[in-house]
């Protein structure tokens, strides 16, 4: 399969699969993009993690992680999303941390706040400046 079908591929699966989910980041900086989205279903929980796509722009999709794949961490001032890296990615693990905190903040549709994508392989650490944009389901 050519790299431009594999694209068209992993792009059509995200579009039809946005619908299941409820909210969750859209974030680029630095030739990268990561979007993170949550669960729509209540059973699911919300604000639990469904997928986690890293691309960039150069490569298209470096790696993809859905639901129990997903980590995610509550801290003081962001929220961090953990997920085991693979090669493609370059990483042993990656980390999207989000200037965001559940249950304190409210962002709208659309609103950004700072983010980092961090790649860990071995003893190398790449931090990554991203930007992201809330993403909300509308009805």
């Amino acid at each position: 399969m050519g790299k431009s079908v594999k694209r068209i591929v992993a792009v059509t699966a995200l579009t039809i699969g946005m619908g299941a989910f409820a909210s969750g980041f859209r974030c680029a900086g630095e030739g990268y993009t990561v979007k993170m989205f949550n669960h729509i279903s209540p059973e699911e929980g919300t604000r639990t993690p469904a997928a986690l796509i890293i691309a960039s722009e150069e490569e298209g999709t470096l790696l993809v992680r859905k639901g129990s794949e997903i980590r995610k961490n509550n801290r003081r001032n962001t929220v961090q999303y953990v997920v085991r890296g693979n090669r493609r990615l370059g990483a042993d693990r990656a980390i999207l941390q989000v200037a965001f905190k559940e249950g304190r903040e409210t962002l709208e549709d659309g609103e950004t706040v700072d983010g980092q994508l961090i790649l860990q392989a071995d003893e190398d650490r790449e931090v990554v400046k991203l930007s992201c944009e809330r993403y909300l389901k509308s009805e």
